[in-house]
């Protein structure tokens, strides 16, 4: 791929997978997310960090409304999981951690949520994932993080 410089946003690195076929894994999109100058991107921290524009990224909810394509905004996990397709559909992003496996490997993204926790902390996208099967399903990564400090109510 041609160095064109940083990926700023989440849209750029989806905006990719378009265009220069499908990125199989997280770890696939990390690598790509690199100039010569600033070197590769080994986590996810390191992603969200970059993603700055007037200010840091702090929610993912932030993040996920910077995942816009074509097709407009992705307002869920499973549409954003459905870009990442390999032989079969990846149904839990702890699935999707697990191959992001470069030297410094994350195995949950606790420590990515420690630097953008709001109220309450999610301590795994597992956690996550278990929630979504268990009171209904999270729309958003908004509700799933609110959803570790405050109960949902199902309607």
């Amino acid at each position: 791929m041609q160095t064109v410089g940083l990926i700023h946003t989440l849209e750029q690195c989806l905006n990719r997978m378009q265009t220069v076929g499908l990125i199989h894994t997280l770890e696939q999109c990390l690598n790509r997310m690199q100039t010569s100058v600033l070197g590769l991107i080994h986590t996810l921290e390191q992603c969200l960090n970059r993603m700055q524009t007037v200010g840091l990224i702090h929610t993912l909810e932030q993040c996920l409304n910077r995942m816009q394509t074509t097709v407009g905004l992705i307002h869920t996990l499973e549409q954003c999981l459905n870009r990442m397709q390999t032989v079969g559909l990846i149904h839990t992003l702890e699935q999707c951690l697990n191959r992001v496996q470069t030297v410094g490997l994350i195995h949950t993204l606790e420590q990515c949520l420690n630097r953008v926790q709001t109220v309450g902390l999610i301590h795994t996208l597992e956690q996550c994932l278990n929630r979504m099967q268990t009171v209904g399903l999270i729309h958003t990564l908004e509700q799933c993080l609110n959803s570790s400090s405050r109960p949902r109510t199902v309607s």
